[in-house]
């Protein structure tokens, strides 16, 4: 019998991806988003699809009670946004975990997999571990904090996996959105006006990690007991600074590029990247390598009408 999945914010750049790698390895998958973020052109067609707002508790009855997984990746997901409406982001960040861990307490689904943030160590972890203490700059990451700790309190209810997500990128992005995803917004801004604004110092820092590597590490979750009840840290382990990014962006751009340095933005993290736990977790010992997704993300991006 295929196992159900519910997948939420199923519009949005990596729940449209998992979705669609979940449909065609045969689960039977559910999905749902708000479209606050996401586009209905990312939906996949043969997926039964559900309009809703997690964050009302009179929506989440729409929602089968027979669901084997719930993979959580709705919300709002910038930091610099979160400065702008507060509590819109504890809306459809905390209250929206509380909302599904409740649904899933009261219909005795045993299986929880979250979408936090490398946002939640805030300045206080450089090479970020799992023990390192927690320190959120945004009130994306606090707020993403909050939902992990009600997760976590809630373990005798479930089993749970929490990813704290780093730097995803690659084609599916949305490359009109230019307060969310360092890369896209570098990316979308070469293309179409051969020039990169950079908000903050050339020698910050992140950990890159391309889509499909995310994607497929969120499914092995499913059946690695490894990742069961663990909080996770997904990026590469590789510290990669922002002129960087840039150097390898104008190699595959190829033309005269012109960079302009502004002020950082609020909340922004210094740098930071993940250790390399992840290599003891998952199966998957190799990550597509910055160059190679750049070029992949690039030439996306070049037949994208954005």
């Amino acid at each position: 019998m295929k196992k159900i999945i519910l997948v939420t914010g199923a519009a949005g750049f990596i729940g449209s991806k998992l979705c669609l790698k979940l449909h065609l390895k045969g689960f039977k998958v559910i999905a749902c988003d708000d479209f606050s973020n996401g586009k209905k052109t990312n939906l996949i067609k043969g997926i039964k699809f559900i309009k809703l707002d997690l964050s009302v508790t009179k929506q989440i009855k729409k929602i089968p009670k027979k669901i084997d997984y719930i993979f959580h990746l709705a919300g709002q997901s910038s930091g610099e946004k979160s400065f702008e409406n507060p509590f819109n982001d504890l809306r459809r960040n905390f209250i929206t975990t509380h909302n599904l861990i409740e649904f899933s307490k009261k219909n005795s689904i045993k299986n929880f997999f979250y979408a936090s943030s490398m946002s939640v160590y805030g300045n206080e972890a450089n090479r970020a571990k799992i023990k390192d203490f927690c320190k959120p700059l945004s009130f994306y990451g606090t707020h993403k904090k909050l939902s992990e700790d009600y997760i976590i309190l809630n373990k005798k209810y479930l089993n749970f996996t929490i990813f704290r997500m780093f730097n995803v990128y690659g084609p599916g992005q949305d490359l009109t959105d230019d307060k969310q995803g360092m890369v896209s917004i570098y990316l979308s801004s070469l293309i179409k006006n051969n020039k990169i604004i950079v908000k903050g110092s050339l020698n910050r820092f992140r950990d890159l990690i391309y889509i499909d590597d995310v994607v497929d590490i969120w499914i092995e979750a499913i059946n690695n007991k490894k990742f069961n009840n663990r909080i996770i840290n997904l990026g590469t382990g590789k510290k990669i600074k922002v002129y960087q990014i840039i150097d390898v962006l104008k190699s595959i751009h190829n033309k005269k590029t012109k960079i302009e340095i502004l002020r950082g933005t609020p909340g922004d993290q210094y740098g930071i990247y993940s250790d390399k736990s992840i290599f003891n977790i998952s199966n998957k010992k190799k990550f597509i390598n910055m160059k190679e997704g750049f070029k992949k993300f690039y030439l996306w991006a070049k037949k994208t009408d954005f």
